[in-house]
């Protein structure tokens, strides 16, 4: 199937013709973020259903696709234009499957650890939606198969433009009506507690009281406090402040406290907390969709990737995912920390408790089946006098070797320490984890301009690389300094070129190029906010190539 760039087509004529001229007064540059909720499906031929929700249009920042390698249970969601071609696609977690962990509060060992199925929730999805976008399709993936290797199955759910129209139209609606003042409904309110530039630009932490009434507002103002301090003297986040929007949102419930399923207590609260779901006695759960639906009220689209839900108890528990959840017990800090080094970094589990996959390499950079220094993803922190295979009790807790023993197997499978967060909680991350959330941070801007991107391959005589050369395949960048640097092997001659969309032609303008006669090439292009990419072109030779670019946020 032919992928082409988002955004490159002009198809107005043939929207029109099919009835979707009013797409066109949707600016270029205009995505749209998509609600869906998801469900088991009800036949045997039917893995699960997925219904739209809700959808609203902005300069939201585009949903984040997982790593090519990445394994697991996930979904694959595709925008096409009329001609069926694909313009972009965006690999993103399956929701429906959720990780259930509970841990030990004296030890901080891993107690129990379990996939389940769940009856329903919510997924968020920012994707573009310019004149050219005609359908979004969501397309399951296997849980086995790299993304890359894998062939287009068969729509779950295929949502045609007029769809989504309408559904921006209800929500619309919707949040209108939300916003009306109203003596029955409690109303969320938003205050910034640290706020370092757009949420676009941030990874904007939210958190969020449950259980609280309106007459404990001043408690539950103190207890998310505690909870957010404790978060900002993490020393991953602590070293990461300035990537980071902290946001905390008000909304009274009607009882104070949440239910605990096991002792027969149950209370009326704005998201439906409680402790003992899935007949586990420490987990606290809450109801996804609600709690989305209320930060929804108050932040944009792309101003919720990290929800941390603080139930009003002392009852030691919490739950990860999409939308964490903590108690106010001293020990259940660590739970959310761990549960964030999932959901936010995409780190692996490094205990041995749970079900055991040795056929496949694990996605995660924290996990490997290969325990040699040459193979294994962290061999380059590894120190010369460490042996490897490693073994546990003969080095300092941080040490890095490799482990046996991770992502639910007791052998097989390499952590890269003896005894991380991700292992057992109250330890630190450690610095491959650390590594790899910094990575992530790295998306996000910490100052003036965005952090330095660099992206490596090899390139053969005559042929063209983009930058960057996952999708969508371009950055949307904002006013300012736009530096790409190129360097190749000697006696190459490569070549880098810089692009920009234009709204109005309809196609990519070459901004600015460096074509010299070497295998080292600069560009600093003083440019305006927009759509950008880069190419290098191998002119003469052929090998690998390093490219490091920084780009203005939006």
């Amino acid at each position: 199937m032919k992928i082409i760039r988002s955004n490159l087509v002009r198809i107005v004529s043939l929207l029109s013709a099919a009835g979707l001229a009013a797409s066109a007064n949707l600016a270029y540059a205009q995505n749209v973020n998509l609600r869906l909720e998801l469900k088991p499906g009800r036949t045997a031929t039917t893995a699960m259903a997925v219904t739209p929700l809700q959808a609203e249009t902005g300069n939201f920042s585009l949903t984040k696709s997982l790593p090519d390698h990445a394994t697991g249970n996930q979904l694959r969601v595709i925008a096409r234009n009329l001609q069926g071609e694909i313009v972009h696609e965006v690999v993103v977690p399956n929701r429906l499957y959720r990780l259930l962990e509970t841990f030990d509060p004296k030890t901080g060992g891993i107690k129990h650890a379990q996939t389940v199925t769940q009856a329903h929730t919510t997924m968020d999805l920012t994707l573009p939606f310019g004149v050219d976008i005609a359908s979004i399709q969501v397309v399951p993936q296997s849980t086995s198969i790299p993304a890359t290797q894998q062939s287009y199955a068969s729509p779950v759910v295929r949502i045609d433009r007029v769809q989504i129209q309408n559904l921006i139209s209800s929500t619309r609606l919707q949040k209108a009506m939300a916003a009306a003042p109203s003596s029955l409904i409690a109303t969320p309110k938003l205050t910034t507690i640290l706020n370092n530039g757009s949420t676009a630009s941030k990874l904007d932490f939210v958190f969020i009281g449950e259980g609280y009434t309106a007459a404990e507002m001043s408690k539950w103002q103190a207890d998310a406090q505690k909870i957010i301090d404790a978060f900002k003297v993490d020393p991953l986040l602590a070293a990461n402040l300035g990537k980071i929007n902290i946001h905390r949102v008000d909304i009274a419930s009607n009882q104070s406290g949440v239910d605990e399923i096991d002792m027969g207590v149950y209370r009326d609260t704005a998201m439906d907390g409680e402790f003992g779901c899935y007949n586990i006695a420490r987990l606290l759960c809450v109801n996804a969709t609600k709690v989305k639906n209320i930060v929804s009220q108050v932040l944009p689209a792309d101003g919720y990737e990290q929800i941390v839900v603080i139930a009003n108890s002392t009852r030691y528990g919490g739950s990860g995912g999409e939308v964490a959840t903590v108690s106010m017990d001293p020990s259940s800090k660590e739970v959310a920390l761990h549960e964030i080094g999932h959901s936010a970094f995409g780190l692996a589990d490094e205990y041995d408790y749970g079900t055991c996959d040795t056929s496949v390499e694990p996605g995660p950079g924290n996990v490997s089946r290969y325990g040699t220094r040459s193979n294994t993803k962290w061999g380059d922190l590894i120190g010369a006098s460490t042996p490897v295979p490693t073994q546990v009790g003969m080095y300092a807790n941080g040490t890095v070797g490799a482990f046996q023993g991770g992502n639910y197997c007791t052998s097989g499978i390499y952590r890269p320490t003896e005894n991380s967060r991700m292992r057992t909680l109250g330890n630190p991350w450690h610095a491959v984890n650390t590594r790899l959330a910094n990575a992530v941070f790295a998306k996000y801007n910490g100052g003036s301009t965005s952090a330095e991107v660099t992206q490596t391959g090899s390139i053969a005589l005559g042929a063209t690389v983009s930058v960057p050369n996952i999708s969508p395949n371009y950055v949307q960048a904002g006013n300012g300094t736009y530096v790409v640097k190129l360097s190749g092997p000697t006696g190459t001659d490569f070549d880098l070129f810089l692009y920009k969309w234009n709204g109005t032609t309809s196609k990519w303008d070459q901004v600015a190029k460096s074509d010299g006669n070497t295998a080292t090439e600069a560009i600093s292009y003083n440019g305006t906010a927009g759509y950008y990419y880069a190419s290098v072109k191998a002119y003469s030779g052929s090998g690998a190539y390093t490219v490091k670019y920084t780009f203005p946020p939006k």
